[in-house]
């Protein structure tokens, strides 16, 4: 139902809110803000100008695009990072959604009512009923996705985190950088490009 698009109107939603599968829990979250959407721009915008000045760039930038496996897993990242070759490939076969080994790096930024769906698992996951709050981060590296961006706009947090290095089998990363809002983002290689942030902010 995830993959036809039919989930949302079995759940009854309003538009504009979003619905995925994470870690096997089905989690809906309402309409994004306007700062949220202007930053994944940016993001979209300065891997699109990379493009543009380099033939030889490999990567496009992809917004609000369902990624996953129709069995156990259903995201919509705010922008997926996809190898232009593979890109085309999808494009041209007609694909509803695509895989995570298509996606090299899935790029979020936290809004304030479901940001700990976005996060590494910490002690804030731990609800009071022995629920743990499920999240994309331990969903992504399990499905062994190379690279997760989080932008989190938390004003407790403020940064930006790359995460590489997924460990599938313990559903998590184990390799990090980290980069405060306003300081620019420079993305290592295979990517080698810098993001601007210098007029992000946190949530008001």
């Amino acid at each position: 139902m995830w993959v036809s698009g039919e989930l949302e109107d079995h759940l009854g939603l309003p538009e504009g809110f979003r619905v995925e599968i994470i870690e096997g829990d089905i989690v809906v979250s309402p309409a994004a803000r306007y700062t949220h959407n202007r930053i994944a721009a940016r993001i979209v915008t300065a891997f699109g100008v990379a493009s543009a000045a380099d033939p030889a760039f490999r990567w496009e930038a992809v917004p609000n695009t369902g990624v996953g496996e129709p069995e156990s897993r259903g995201w919509i990242p705010d922008v997926a990072i996809v190898d232009k070759a593979r890109s085309d490939e999808v494009a041209e076969a007609g694909l509803v959604i695509i895989g995570p080994s298509d996606m090299t790096m899935a790029i979020e930024v936290t809004s304030p009512s479901n940001a700990d769906h976005d996060r590494e698992p910490g002690p804030q996951h731990r609800q009071k009923n022995g629920n743990r709050i499920k999240t994309k981060w331990a969903d992504y590296a399990a499905a062994g996705v190379e690279f997760y961006l989080l932008v989190d706009c938390d004003p407790r947090v403020s940064r930006a985190i790359l995460y590489s290095e997924p460990n599938p089998s313990a559903s998590r990363y184990e390799a990090a950088i980290a980069w405060n809002l306003g300081a620019p983002i420079v993305l290592p290689e295979p990517f080698g490009l810098t993001v601007d942030t210098a007029d992000w902010k946190a949530w008001s």
